[in-house]
């Protein structure tokens, strides 16, 4: 049952939409756990059913062939929205610079450097044939992670893979192989989330993704450039990150004809529920805020040339997962009458650039840009050292190849922002709508308010505690990850207790105010630990504490304070498979403590709730507060004051629309807001 998981997800045969609907309940709950596993952590149960939504949707777009085709331009902007690629940066000139040329008796090798944008630069190395016969069909292959170092000189990727390009120049192609930004001449970083801690890259929109491919697609405006090519004939392939990079410069620029990603993608399941995604840096992917199945950016590749080549035993290409996203994309080829340009090849081996995988590359191209399909290749091999295939003798001053997680995605121009209250409370709700839809998309939509579980409750002295799990995602059979505890004196805390809990005995409604802290862990864990009677609190309130998901657990003796990772390096984990669901996790959060606050209005019509919060939980109980009116006030404690900031909550996207200030101030139009150090 185990190895089930998820797989009808892969198949498209016509069914009824109520069919759709059975097989998506079958999903989620073979998901969530195998007949025989043992019980997975609350995070991954969350997690995997996110996976299974985004995976049915996928499935369900992609079963609309011509529906999908006709909306083509709009899922292409969407993708290149979340490569932080919309707007396209200018095409500024490209100041390809060829610094030397060296010699084969086949073809020639120019080193060349351009700048796909100013400042960042890229290297490479153009082959071309001797031979040449009227214009000739061009290959921009694109390259993995290959260290090519001595000492501290790098020569760049590009070294790591001159086989391909060689092969090409022997036999009619112009080939143009780029160095990556990670491992080029010039080493900028690809590891931002990976193990860098730079979580502000989501907030920013930022993927080193975006960056490869807008200069592969500058490196398609070079080759178009030269005289020797034969503009209407461009290829792209690409092995590893290369091949990741293939096909986001397929699916988003329609000059190439055909497309060979070999290793380069997998789909949601492999990477959030088997967990692939760990094996992998932030190269690989696209800021997924319009939730994605990997599918959709194969499906765009129709109906040009595409060969997805993988191996049988790839650990971080998982062939079942390679195999659900060539079997998306064929409903999309069939429907064109193009089933004859998509291709799978298979060939036995790990993680590794084997021979059946090259001359599989090779024949392709030669069958869809040199019209030759009965043409057998031979194997590639390397031909010069990589000090000989050296661009740089002395990188460049004033370079930007090495910062562009702090300039390729422009932050939001906050010029125009309103320097007024009254001016800002007339867009105020314009401007809540647009933080919303790029950073809180993820959001379940229900009218459902949360659930609650009565866990625990003790009197000591006059005072009462009791516990809540609360469930805030609708429609989830699992058990709630946010903590609610009520705590006063026994009177109103009891009477609140009942109305929460729905007794049919009590009031309908509770008015007393209501102090609302958002806690992590370690707040938390202080309350529980606190001695009876010496908590403090306004003695005229009732004291509710919101522990959002991660930080606490279900016990046999109650809440616990234990958050989902004590080890930072399982918090990455879990932190980067959030992003592909579309979310993060303090995203989540808020939407956990808008839940809890709903809830206790709901019950509250007419009490004064205010909502107290201390560093990043501060952050995420001041924009939960934007979609919670009617708060009576705001006290934030350490306020980070941007999302550039290291052990900030970072939100898909929100530099792109605001930071923390001009949130603050938004805030101010609903509630007082009170800042304390």
């Amino acid at each position: 049952m185990e190895r089930f998981k998820l797989r009808c997800v892969g198949m498209f045969p016509p069914f009824s939409y109520m069919r759709r609907i059975a097989t998506f309940a079958m999903l989620l709950s073979l998901t969530v756990a195998g007949a025989s596993a043992l019980p997975l952590p609350a995070w991954q149960k969350q997690l995997n059913a996110d996976a299974a939504e985004i995976e049915f949707a996928t499935a369900s777009e992609l079963a609309n062939p011509a529906k999908w085709l006709a909306e083509a331009s709009k899922h292409r902007t969407e993708l290149l929205g979340m490569l932080g690629l919309d707007p396209l940066p200018a095409r500024s000139p490209l100041n390809a610079v060829t610094v030397d040329t060296l010699e084969h008796p086949q073809f020639t090798v120019e080193k060349i450097h351009f700048q796909s944008s100013p400042g960042l630069y890229v290297t490479g190395n153009l082959y071309v044939p001797k031979e040449r016969k009227g214009l000739l069909p061009a290959i921009l292959y694109v390259c993995g992670h290959s260290k090519m170092k001595e000492g501290n000189v790098s020569f760049g990727n590009k070294t790591g893979y001159q086989h391909h390009p060689t092969w090409y120049a022997m036999n009619g192609f112009i080939a143009f192989v780029i160095d990556t930004i990670q491992l080029g001449e010039i080493e900028g970083l690809h590891h931002g989330t990976h193990h860098l801690n730079l979580w502000w890259w989501n907030s920013r929109g930022y993927t080193p993704a975006g960056v490869e491919t807008w200069n592969g697609m500058r490196a398609l405006d070079y080759l178009q450039s030269r005289p020797e090519v034969d503009p209407a004939r461009l290829g792209v392939a690409g092995r590893s990150g290369g091949g990741a990079y293939s096909w986001y410069i397929a699916a988003v620029d329609e000059r190439i004809k055909a497309a060979v990603p070999v290793a380069g993608i997998t789909d949601i399941h492999n990477h959030v529920v088997d967990g692939v995604i760990d094996g992998h840096c932030d190269c690989m992917f696209l800021v997924n805020s319009k939730r994605w199945d990997f599918r959709k950016v194969a499906a765009l590749v129709a109906p040009r040339a595409l060969l997805i080549t993988n191996t049988d035993k790839d650990p971080i290409f998982p062939l079942d997962g390679v195999q659900r996203v060539h079997q998306g994309t064929v409903q999309i080829y069939k429907h064109l009458n193009a089933a004859d340009k998509l291709g799978l090849l298979i060939a036995e081996g790990p993680h590794k650039d084997t021979q059946e995988l090259q001359t599989a590359e090779f024949r392709w191209f030669k069958r869809f840009l040199a019209e030759d399909p009965d043409y057998q290749a031979l194997p590639a091999s390397k031909l010069f050292s990589p000090a000989d295939l050296r661009v740089f003798k002395t990188l460049p001053s004033g370079q930007k190849t090495t910062t562009t997680d702090t300039w390729f995605v422009p932050k939001a121009d906050t010029s125009g922002f309103p320097n007024s209250q009254k001016e800002l409370k007339t867009v105020a709700l314009q401007w809540i709508e647009k933080i919303r839809t790029a950073s809180f998309d993820a959001w379940p939509v229900s009218k459902e308010t949360c659930r609650l579980q009565l866990l625990d409750s003790r009197t000591a002295g006059e005072e009462t505690t009791t516990q809540f799990l609360v469930q805030t995602t609708p429609n989830r059979s699992e058990p709630g990850d946010t903590t609610l505890i009520v705590h006063g004196y026994t009177a109103q805390a009891s009477e609140l207790v009942r109305v929460l809990s729905g007794d049919s005995s009590s009031k309908n409604t509770f008015n007393a105010p209501l102090s609302v802290r958002v806690v992590d862990s370690r707040s938390l864990s202080e309350f529980l630990s606190a001695a009876p009677g010496s908590r403090e609190h306004d003695p005229a309130e009732l004291l509710l504490l919101v522990a959002p998901r991660g930080f606490s657990e279900a016990g046999k003796q109650g809440i616990q304070a234990v958050p989902w990772a004590s080890d930072p390096k399982e918090l990455t984990r879990i932190r980067r498979r959030f992003m592909l669901t579309g979310a993060t996790l303090d995203s989540s959060r808020v939407f956990d403590i808008k839940r809890c606050v709903e809830k206790l209005r709901e019950v509250s019509p007419h009490a004064k709730i205010s909502l107290t919060a201390s560093g990043p939980q501060a952050v995420n109980t001041l924009y939960a507060s934007l979609f919670t009116p009617s708060i009576h006030k705001l006290q934030l404690e350490k306020t980070p004051l941007t999302h550039e900031a290291a052990e900030v909550p970072d939100y898909l996207g929100i530099l792109r629309v605001i930071d923390i200030p001009q949130t603050l101030e938004l805030a101010r139009t609903q509630t007082e807001v009170v800042l304390k150090p």
